[in-house]
Parts: C-alpha cells; sequence; structure tokens
C-alpha cells in the first residue's frame, strides 16, 4: 500500500492500536518513510492540521491511504524514523523529530537490558502510537526476533492471560493500568519474570499494593520522547532492596542505560545521550530551549541521587512556591498519603496575589471525610481543594498544571487580621462588661490577652457602630443603617475577599454555581472568627451548619460533577472561603 512512496515521505497513520499499526509502523520503518503516529481518535480537523504542518504525502487510516498532494521530498526529513508529536497539554503541540539511528539505538539497548531474544516473548498493553511501546516494545522486538504480545490495557486480567499463554519473560504497563490490574488481581503468569513501569510517576502506596499482591517483580524506568523515551531504568532488586527503595521512600527511577550521561542543574535532570531526537520539527526556538549546543536535554523534571539511583521530584514548571518556600508535588502527595488519603489525587500549584502559590488538592472520589482529615491535619494544608475533574495524559501522568489553572486560593497579611482580632476582641470586652451575655463576644473576649483599639479600617468603625448600639439590635430604627453597613462591608476589606475569589471562581469555571461560607464564632481552625457578632448584630445571612465540608458533601450528594472549595487565610487564621460546583453534564469531569 504505501510501496509507492519515496524514502523521506511523511505519512500520517491514524490506526488503533494492534497488529494492524504494528504492521504499518514497520512496513514504513523499512521503507524508510518518516511515520507520524496520532491517536485512532484525533479529528479530522486535527489530523488535516499535522498533515499540512509536516507535508505529509499520504494519510493512513482504517480506510486505506490517502494521497493528500504534498510533495514527497522535505529537506527536514532526511533520515528520519518518526515524528511524534507531544500531547500539548504544557503548551502547543510539538514534533519530535526521532531519526532512525537513534531510535535503532535506544531499541538495542533496551532490548539487551531485558534480554529480549526469540525465545524471550515481551509483551505490551501500551499504545503503539506512544513512544514507550512502539521504541522498545514494537522495534525492541523487532530488531531481535523477540515474539510480542499485544494487548489492550482495558483488560488487565486479560492482558495477563494473554502474557500467560504466549509465556511472556517481561512486560511493559503504566501507573494508571497498574492500578487497574491491582483491582482485579489476576494470577501471575507463571514465566513472567517482571512488569516495566514507566511515563508516569509511581507511588509508593501503588507499590505497595503491589508488592503485596506479586513481590518485587517491578521495575520502574523514565526517559522522554525526545531522548527516545527510556534514558533510565531501575535494576531488578531483591526483597529488603525493593522495600527499602520502592516502600519505604519514593520509587527511584533507575541508572542511565549505556552511553547515557546525566547532570543535575539546580536540581532539574539534564540527559545526554547519542538517542537523542533532532529536535522540534520547524520549531528552532523549542529546540534552542530544550537542547544545549553541547547536546544536554534539559528534561524540565527534578529530580536527586539516592544511592546511586535517580529519583524525581516532579516538573520543574509544577514545583509550588510558596512564598519562597519549594515543594515537589511529589513530597507533597507523599505528605497526604501518610496522612491516610488513599486513592487517585493531585497536588498541584494555585496561584496566589501575595505568596505566588499555594497548595491545591484536585481529588477524585475519596470521601469528604478523608479530605477533610487530611486538611486539618497534614502539616501541609491545602488552600483550595477541588473533587472531580482530575486531568490526565493517556499515559496516566497527571496534567498538574492544567488542574491548577482552574484553582484559586487568596491570603491576607496576618498582621492586618491579628489587628482586627484584637479590635473586635477589644470590643467585646467592653459588651461584655455592660452585661451582654453573647457566645461569639465571650469567644473573642476570652482569646486575645491584651485586646488593643487602633487602626482606620472601615470595619472598625462597624465594630464602633455595633458597639454604640448592641443594646438596640432588635430596634427597628436601625434596619437601615445596618443595610447600609453590610453593604460598605461587602467592598471593603476583609469582606471583599470572598466576592474576590467568587469572582475569579467564576470566571475560571463559567456556570458554576458558587457561594460563600464565612464562619460562624470560630474559624475552621478554632480560632474566633472576628466579624461573627459584628455580621450577626448586621443581621447578614445565617451560615449554613456544618461549614464547608458539610456544603462540599451536600453538592457532591446532589450530583455535581466537580465540586470544591477556594479557601481565604490569614497567616495561620482560616477564615472560610466560597464554595463551587460544576453541573454534572460530561464536558465537566475532565478525564477521571
Amino acid at each position: 500500500m504505501i510501496d509507492h512512496l519515496p524514502a523521506g515521505a511523511r505519512v500520517v497513520v491514524r490506526l488503533p492500536s494492534g497488529p494492524g499499526l504494528a504492521k504499518a509502523l514497520l512496513g514504513c520503518f523499512e521503507r524508510e518513510l518518516v511515520a507520524v503516529p496520532l491517536h485512532p481518535r484525533s479529528t479530522d480537523t486535527a489530523v488535516r492540521g499535522i498533515v499540512d504542518r509536516v507535508a505529509a504525502s499520504a494519510v493512513l487510516d482504517e480506510h486505506g491511504l490517502h494521497d493528500t498532494g504534498h510533495p514527497a521530498a522535505h529537506p527536514d526529513a532526511e533520515g528520519l524514523a518518526f515524528l511524534m508529536f507531544t500531547s500539548g497539554s504544557t503548551g502547543p503541540q510539538k514534533g519530535v523529530m526521532l531519526s532512525r539511528k537513534a531510535v535503532l539505538g535506544n531499541a538495542a539497548k533496551t532490548a539487551a537490558l531485558h534480554g529480549l531474544t526469540p525465545d524471550r516473548p515481551h509483551g505490551t498493553c501500551l499504545p503503539l502510537y506512544h513512544c514507550n511501546a512502539l521504541v522498545m516494545s514494537l522495534l525492541g522486538t523487532h530488531l531481535t526476533g523477540a515474539p510480542l504480545v499485544l494487548h489492550g490495557g482495558s483488560d488487565p486480567a486479560g492482558y495477563f492471560a494473554a502474557l500467560r499463554a504466549a509465556g511472556a519473560r517481561t512486560a511493559s504497563i503504566v501507573p494508571a493500568l497498574l492500578a487497574d490490574l491491582l483491582d482485579v488481581s489476576p494470577e501471575w503468569p507463571e514465566d513472567l519474570e517482571y512488569l516495566i513501569t514507566a511515563a508516569a510517576p509511581l507511588t509508593s502506596d501503588l507499590a505497595r499494593r503491589f508488592h503485596d499482591r506479586y513481590g518485587p517483580r517491578l521495575r520502574q524506568g523514565y526517559g522522554l520522547t525526545e531522548a527516545m523515551n527510556f534514558s533510565f531504568t531501575t535494576p531488578l532488586l531483591d526483597e529488603t532492596a525493593f522495600t527499602r527503595q520502592y516502600l519505604d521512600q519514593h520509587p527511584p527511577v533507575g541508572v542511565a542505560l549505556p552511553e547515557t550521561e546525566l547532570r543535575l542543574v539546580d536540581g532539574e535532570v539534564w540527559v545526554r545521550t547519542p538517542d537523542m531526537m533532532r529536535g522540534y520539527w520547524q520549531d528552532p526556538a523549542a529546540t534552542a530551549a530544550a537542547l544545549t549546543e553541547d547536546g544536554w536535554l534539559r528534561t524540565g523534571d527534578l529530580g536527586e541521587l539516592r544511592e546511586g539511583l535517580l529519583v524525581l521530584r516532579g516538573r520543574a514548571g509544577e514545583r509550588i512556591n510558596r512564598g519562597g518556600e519549594k515543594y515537589h508535588p511529589l513530597d507533597v502527595e507523599r505528605t497526604w498519603r501518610e496522612a491516610g488519603l488513599g486513592g487517585r489525587f493531585a497536588a498541584v500549584a494555585v496561584a496566589e496575589p501575595t505568596l505566588g502559590h499555594e497548595i491545591g488538592l484536585v481529588a477524585t472520589d475519596q470521601p469528604v471525610g478523608a479530605v477533610r482529615a487530611v486538611c486539618e491535619n497534614s502539616p501541609l494544608r491545602p488552600a483550595s481543594v477541588q473533587f472531580g475533574g482530575f486531568q490526565a495524559t493517556s499515559t496516566g501522568k497527571p496534567q498538574r498544571k492544567a488542574m491548577g489553572r482552574s484553582l484559586v486560593a487568596l491570603r491576607y497579611a496576618p498582621a492586618r487580621y491579628e489587628r482586627l482580632l484584637r479590635y473586635a476582641s477589644a470590643t467585646a470586652h467592653e459588651l461584655l462588661r455592660s452585661g451582654v451575655d453573647d457566645a461569639g463576644l465571650r469567644a473573642l473576649a476570652g482569646h486575645v490577652d491584651e485586646p488593643a483599639r487602633e487602626g482606620e479600617e472601615a470595619v472598625f468603625e462597624a465594630l464602633e457602630f455595633m458597639r454604640a448600639h448592641w443594646h438596640r439590635r432588635a430596634d427597628p430604627e436601625l434596619a437601615e443603617a445596618k443595610a447600609r453597613w453590610r453593604e460598605q462591608l461587602s467592598t471593603e476589606w476583609p469582606l471583599a475577599g470572598y466576592a474576590e475569589l467568587a469572582e475569579r471562581l467564576r470566571e475560571a469555571h463559567p456556570g458554576a454555581v458558587v457561594s460563600s461560607h464565612l464562619p460562624t464564632i470560630t474559624t475552621p481552625d478554632g480560632c474566633p472568627w472576628a466579624l461573627g457578632p459584628l455580621l450577626s448584630f448586621l443581621d447578614y445571612p445565617p451560615q449554613e451548619p456544618g461549614g464547608r465540608w458539610h456544603g462540599l458533601a451536600r453538592l457532591r450528594e446532589a450530583g455535581f460533577a466537580v465540586v470544591g472549595c477556594a479557601l481565604l487565610r490569614a497567616g495561620r487564621h482560616d477564615l472560610g472561603g466560597v464554595l463551587w460546583a460544576h453541573t454534572p453534564t460530561s464536558g465537566n469531569r475532565g478525564n477521571e
């Protein structure tokens, strides 16, 4: 079908993963064509866009081969084997140019590392239009004559059955599919020595679940499409070493492949190898940003060495910089798991005007109570929480930047709020001495040792109004004055913060249901709420009993697909915030 195309012609391939795609990709490789594999659900519009970008001569899909009218010759295509387009989750899609020499070099190294030979079958449940399965599994078995077991990732029990039937000795998987496998927990295939996991971070929690069922028969690897996918692989460890490296600490991604060099520059992983991309298709600026003049690839991943093994700490662009304190999402997630949170979740950076970033938590189907326990007990408390809308690549890698963009948080200077707290406490002391008995006033009076009365905030004037007229609080003649104060304070510090959060949430989630949840007598962290008595005096609408957690549970029970809360903080003080919810449509559900 492709025999008439000359070497160097670009062929866009849109086929479902399986034997047909394997045959097409190997056919292009043997004919020295440049295959451009796309996701089988790529739209016709997306395919046309890629065809025009690479001047593809043909498109190969389930309906056959289609000429496009573009000429086969192109100076940038000489010597290429594949053009792999990135997902575009962190910006516009980039076409990674992989030469024949580079893919053959990496395929040979990974095949030797895992002992692929004609009598040692290898299996994969990963899609062949991704670099992992394409280079190591497809080309690695093709080079060595090892039988290749192809199976879809949606049926983990069937995958293990196929590996058992073929006598596979090694097999590939990714963490998202590993979790599905453990949910089914089929019997281990007799001849299978270990599974190779890559493409997304492996957590200690998932490694422990695997170990509890199957033992230490797992090897994690790491690499980027720009370096043919695999640059590092962890050795096969015994029980003791596996427990120490995978379960007691964050799992490592291993040691470098032969001829691969590692450099850590300000914590960022740099890699240099002969198996390197040529660059990004017709994008010299992006190429220069990724590759140094002396051949180092800036991966954008943060890492460190532990006992000679590379350990990743997340993406540099995903690092949370909270007022100069830098946190890696994987470390934050490990802290939350240690605090008792299970299941699938992500720590993300949330833009915050004062600190730069706050910490956000995107959960999936965990109970509200489990997330509440982490938020109240973990040393790293999230300032924004979302249930639902978890976004990940097709290999299960969390899209943290995309998720973080939909969350908001706001922080006030602690000194300013402490001053308000002292002023409110002084007001409470005076009213209590005049014979008033009120729970909110008692809480304020008992919290501050040396209450003070200074400052020129509008809210201080409102407190003076309350002090002067408390004994007339039920007087209907005060209704108009109270209404004026309610209107003014809604646009003044600190109440303006709730309106700001609500507005930012409406921009991030058009059509969302948004409502403020202010404290009543005490704040969620147990401190007295400085404005509790004042808002009660001004006849603010009463707050829903139970606070944010009751509200989140109620919204989830109402059937909303995505619900969340954005917090307003003043230093250590939790001042409530804003609840929000999406209507339960498919467009709101992310790709959990």
